[in-house]
């Protein structure tokens, strides 16, 4: 969210490919290129979508489950 916040990302926060998640994150923050790829590759999987062609809405992000969980 903060990343389309500041316009790293489309500001509405839809339409985004995994690639394309990875890649900003990578120049944004300067994680390892390991940590790039298995971040959205594993957000991909959890959404049952494929990584080198899906796109995905920050929205579909917290799925029970997935990504948030009961404390």
């Amino acid at each position: 969210n903060a990343m389309a916040n500041h316009g790293i990302l489309p500001h509405d926060g839809k339409n985004i490919s995994f690639v394309e998640m990875g890649e900003k994150i990578r120049t944004t923050y300067n994680f390892s290129p390991s940590f790039c790829f298995f971040v959205p590759a594993y957000s991909a999987n959890m959404m049952k979508k494929d990584y080198k062609t899906g796109h995905f809405d920050l929205q579909e992000l917290d799925m029970h489950n997935g990504i948030e969980h009961d404390a």
